[in-house]
């Protein structure tokens, strides 16, 4: 791994390339679609050619058409080669979007904030502690760029989850600068607590046959559950699903199961307490072959799981209560 300053990443790397692609994770949240706007707006800014840089986000939910730049993403890649490779949000190759594509280039740089990395990056800068990619981006990229600003401040707003979760000093001063320099703070938190119609459904039917297990709140949704647009569940806003579930009910943590259509469930994992670490949970249990694929950070994680429902809700909430 090679960490590199801005100074150096601007000199060797983003000025004297040509071509961009910029990739994130499957099923992007507003983190990983702002970082990747943000790093867009910082190329223009810096003089490069929107036709040679390709976002590259099949789909995204539409409560996020509203971030600067949506309009640029692109479905797949428009050339055979890449000078540069960005990848945002993402370090871990199975949660990658478009890995084949990570072939075309001559330079790979990585800007992330979680604990796993399998990408064979050139570059990177990965702070565990950060609160969002955004904020990387941000500390990272001396630009006053508006767009890129308003993406900086989406991006680090959708994963406080609205300014509700792990909002250190460093993100309220953050936001406050933000402010500073014009952005309306108000207005993307609006845009992110306003859930679409679909979304309050869903938070229905998971409260309806929802469970306690001590402080522990467990849910599901099956694929018969879904539109059959939603089935990949690549179209379903976790984050603001679970933003209403923190609205509506009162937990310590959470499990939440939503099948995919390759039967398997995928979860997302949430806690508020100070001893539970939802990373090395799930980390432990890929360990020991109980699930797939699993991690994150301590008070926010995601996992992928074969097998009942039950039994896995039962798996992971039990390991939750052992803290």
């Amino acid at each position: 791994m090679d960490t590199i300053s801005t100074e150096n990443l601007f000199q060797k790397t983003m000025a004297n390339a040509t071509t961009y692609a910029i990739l994130t994770h499957k099923r992007p949240d507003g983190d990983a679609i702002s970082s990747s706007l943000s790093m867009f707006w910082y190329l223009i800014d810096i003089g490069k050619k929107s036709n040679n840089i390709d976002v590259i986000i099949p789909e995204f939910v539409e409560e996020f058409s509203f971030i600067p730049g949506i309009e640029h993403l692109k479905a797949a890649p428009t050339k055979e080669k890449y000078d540069v490779i960005i990848v945002v949000d993402c370090a871990d190759m199975h949660l990658l979007e478009g890995i084949p594509i990570l072939k075309r280039a001559k330079t790979l740089i990585c800007f992330d904030h979680h604990e796993e990395t399998s990408i064979p990056f050139t570059h990177s800068m990965i702070d565990t502690l950060a609160p969002s990619c955004s904020y990387i981006i941000y500390k990272m990229f001396p630009c006053r760029n508006q767009h890129f600003l308003n993406c900086i401040a989406t991006g680090l707003i959708s994963d406080t989850s609205n300014l509700s979760m792990n909002v250190t000093s460093s993100v309220t001063n953050m936001i406050n600068e933000l402010k500073l320099l014009g952005v309306d703070i108000n207005y993307i938190l609006s845009k992110l607590t306003s859930p679409s119609r679909r979304t309050l459904e869903l938070v229905n039917l998971i409260i309806k046959r929802g469970y306690f297990k001590s402080d522990v709140f467990c849910s599901y949704l099956l694929q018969e559950d879904l539109l059959d647009s939603e089935k990949n569940l690549n179209t379903i806003n976790h984050k603001a699903i679970i933003s209403e579930l923190q609205k509506s009910i009162n937990y310590v943590s959470l499990v939440l199961l939503i099948e995919n259509d390759k039967g398997e469930f995928k979860g997302s994992l949430r806690t508020s307490h100070s001893n539970v670490d939802l990373n090395a949970i799930c980390s432990s249990l890929v360990s020991s072959g109980k699930l797939i694929k699993g991690g994150g950070h301590s008070y926010s994680s995601g996992c992928t799981a074969i097998g009942s429902y039950h039994e896995i809700l039962e798996l992971i909430t039990s390991e939750i209560l052992k803290y």
